[in-house]
């Protein structure tokens, strides 16, 4: 890019150049050549002056007001040269001359003037004055070749000006090429020094806001595929744990499995729907929240697997009018819950009781278990983690997608998610009341 952008400069510095010294070079030949004639014709005259009054041809004569580069000759009225330089017979311009003008020629040799000498208005003799036109061509080719050092300086310093634009211009856009290209390999953030150029640094604000807009759409990608893994887990260990159950004990009548696994299935299907609304911020089932019923359908959702493993779930009972009401999405407060009482199982201990409490302002939904958190800070444990030891009632053992999924989700409906006592372990949803 560097090499083309100096090429460029240099090669309309260069047209500039031609275009404006060819037309400059033919005027200075002109007016050279002008100039020459000029003083051709003021020596003449003076040469002319130099010759006193009353001579005739024949006569002694000097003529001194002539410079070196001038041959001056006298023709007599037959035009036959009787001093100084020149043809021996006159040639058309001593001529004219005679004939009382001005006489001018000029060949690919010379310059010729010829002026009348006269004595009381008569004319008695002709002085002619030559310059070879190589004196001229001195002057001429010293002239152009001030002009070609003139236009060698001209390109010259293009050439530096262009290498230090393009230098200028190259580095800022190689850089916007490198960070663009490093966007569209690994998705990373750029981040690009500003060059002083508006228009590049226009150039580089738009490119560092889309690769923000990339790197946030692809950890919100990331973010939700680890997030649906995560939440998909309960219903399909519910099912693994239907289909087991029948294995080890089935029943009588076969279409009572089927009944089970399709609502099982039905459930899965619910779930990555939601799961879609969910992690995307547009849950269309807000309305007032029937927090009896959400607690009956936690119940169905978690005491087979509560039963599995051996723990006691608890769920206390919330009836209408016990609490304030409450306007949320059912389907994201119902993954809230899964979320904790999947964490009371995996990591906490004894009970798990889910109870409902009134709260200024609001409802707090509690989940907790025998478990305690050991010298960690609470909100470490919202802190999005891919992995998670697998402590018992250990504070890293909690950590995870699940609780940031869960504190997020909270938060969308105007609410939060907080540890609210490390022991007994207890984690509170808190809503605001309508």
């Amino acid at each position: 890019m560097t090499r083309r952008i100096v090429i460029a400069i240099v090669l309309v510095a260069g047209l500039s150049v031609v275009a404006f010294g060819a037309p400059l070079g033919v005027v200075i030949d002109r007016q050279f050549e002008g100039q020459a004639l000029l003083r051709l014709e003021r020596s003449a005259i003076l040469a002319e002056r130099d010759i006193p009054a009353g001579w005739h041809p024949g006569d002694p004569l000097v003529i001194d007001a002539v410079n070196g580069d001038t041959a001056v000759g006298v023709y007599d009225s037959s035009a036959t040269r009787v001093f100084g330089e020149g043809p021996v017979q006159g040639d058309d311009p001593v001529r004219v001359a005679l004939a009382d003008g001005i006489g001018e020629a000029e060949d690919r040799r010379m310059y010729v003037i010829a002026v009348p000498v006269t004595e009381n208005g008569a004319i008695v003799a002709v002085l002619r004055a030559e310059q070879r036109l190589a004196v001229t061509d001195r002057r001429i080719r010293a002239a152009w070749a001030a002009m070609g050092l003139l236009a060698f300086a001209v390109i010259g310093g293009s050439v530096i000006l262009a290498r230090r634009l393009a230098r200028r211009i190259a580095v800022p856009v190689e850089a916007l090429h490198e960070n663009a290209v490093r966007l569209g390999t690994d998705g990373s953030m750029v981040t690009l020094p500003r060059s002083g150029m508006a228009e590049i640094d226009d150039v580089a604000i738009a490119l560092e806001d889309a690769s923000a807009r990339v790197v946030e759409s692809v950890e919100r990608e990331r973010a939700f595929s680890a997030e649906v893994s995560h939440q998909l887990r309960t219903p399909i260990t519910g099912l693994r744990l239907l289909i087991e159950t029948e294995r080890i004990a089935p029943r009588s009548d076969s279409t009572e499995i089927l009944t089970d696994t399709e609502a099982a299935v039905a459930r899965l299907e619910a779930t990555i729907e939601e799961l879609l609304l969910l992690t995307r911020n547009r849950p269309t089932d807000r309305a007032e929240l029937d927090l009896g019923e959400l607690f009956h359908d936690l119940d169905q959702r978690w005491r087979r697997a509560y039963d599995s493993a051996g723990r006691a779930l608890s769920i206390g009972s919330a009836a209408v009018g016990e609490t304030p009401t409450v306007v949320a999405s059912r389907s994201a407060i119902g993954h809230i819950l899964d979320v904790l009482v999947d964490n009371a199982l995996r990591h906490g201990r004894g009970t798990t009781a889910v109870s409902c409490e009134r709260v200024a302002g609001g409802v707090a939904l509690r989940v907790a278990d025998g478990g305690a958190l050991a010298d960690v800070d609470s909100e470490r444990l919202f802190a999005r983690s891919e992995r998670g030891t697998n402590g018992s009632g250990g504070g890293e053992g909690r950590r995870g997608i699940g609780l940031s999924l869960a504190r997020r989700l909270a938060q969308a409906e105007g609410g939060d998610l907080v540890c609210s006592s490390p022991a007994p372990t207890t984690f509170s949803v808190l809503l605001p009341a309508v």
